[in-house]
């Protein structure tokens, strides 16, 4: 009987150590002006001058329904698949100065540093199995 009771427990810890979803945030510098030149045309193509707009825009490994909310508007609900040979999956503007919440197939619940979003007009969310990896920064990265 007691040999039953460690296998129960042992499967127990098995299961909910592989349903636990990790958070990374990886921090860049703060900036009051944005000086890069791929991240100015971005900002000007997609009209977001405005101080409490920023890009939200998820990356690799992705094939999932994602759905963004600013407090309580929804500004993303699609289902998306990473483009292979790119790297990034689809992305939209965030207000940053507004609770940001992402879910992922109406199961996993991101939600961003609402301290650390104003600070930063490019956020990026890669997803690796379980592991999401959110980078907030004022650089636009290049997928082609």
């Amino acid at each position: 009987m007691k040999t039953l009771n460690r296998i129960i427990v042992l499967c127990s810890f098995i299961f909910i150590g592989c349903s636990t979803v990790k958070t990374t945030e990886i921090y860049g510098t703060e900036m009051e002006i944005v000086e890069n030149v791929r991240s100015k045309v971005m900002i000007k193509k997609f009209n977001a001058q405005d101080k409490n707009k920023s890009f939200l825009t998820f990356t690799s490994e992705f094939d999932n329904l994602i759905t963004v909310k600013n407090e309580d508007s929804i500004v993303f609900n699609k289902k998306r698949k990473t483009l292979p040979m790119l790297g990034i999956t689809d992305g939209c503007i965030i207000i940053n100065n507004k609770d940001v919440t992402i879910t992922i197939d109406n199961k996993q619940i991101i939600k961003l540093n609402k301290q650390q979003l104003p600070k930063y007009k490019f956020i990026y969310v890669g997803k690796d199995k379980n592991h999401y990896r959110i980078e907030y920064t004022n650089n636009a990265k290049s997928f082609m």
